[in-house]
């Protein structure tokens, strides 16, 4: 069975989600001079990391948004392994905090080894914040912040049109 998510629902599922993060006590040690938004599977994740990132700015700056492509189901993640390696090599020197934020963790597959791949390079796990619109029940990986807890196969967004790589 699917879940459909149209457009009202995301919103308010988004506004929950950003009243959870203001509620939470080490908000403040996320600031825009060494934080970044990682915007996992942009192509599905990026109205909530924007949300994110305007949400969690101070001062009159934004938290900077870098895109993370992850694998489809059908594909290989070791492509994207390396470039998640390369990238954390070139933030190393200049992000010290990290917000992986994702619209839909399914079975939690990608966070598991990007967290793992972030903790390789010495991150502090305290300084990796996970963030997920929906969560499915099941995911083998929970979230520190989840707007909604779904109990169905799958999710679908309003925006969606077919994709091969579901099949």
């Amino acid at each position: 069975m699917i879940q459909k998510v149209n457009h009202i629902k995301e919103y308010e599922t988004i506004q929950k989600l950003l009243n959870s993060l203001s509620g939470w006590e080490d908000i403040d040690k996320f600031t825009p001079a060494d934080t970044v938004v990682l915007n996992v599977s942009p192509d599905y994740s990026s109205t909530v990391a924007m949300h994110v990132a305007h949400h969690l700015s101070k001062d009159g700056e934004m938290l900077p948004i870098i895109c993370v492509d992850v694998p489809y189901p059908n594909e290989l993640d070791v492509f994207y392994k390396h470039e998640f390696y390369m990238l954390l090599q070139n933030l190393q020197y200049t992000k010290k905090k990290f917000i992986l934020v994702e619209a839909a963790v399914l079975t939690g597959k990608n966070y598991t080894w990007m967290v793992e791949i972030m903790k390789g390079f010495g991150i502090d796990p305290d300084n990796i914040l996970t963030v997920t619109l929906f969560e499915k029940f099941d995911s083998t990986f929970k979230c520190a912040f989840v707007g909604e807890v779904f109990h169905t196969d799958m999710i679908e967004f309003y925006y969606e049109r077919y994709n091969k790589h579901w099949d």
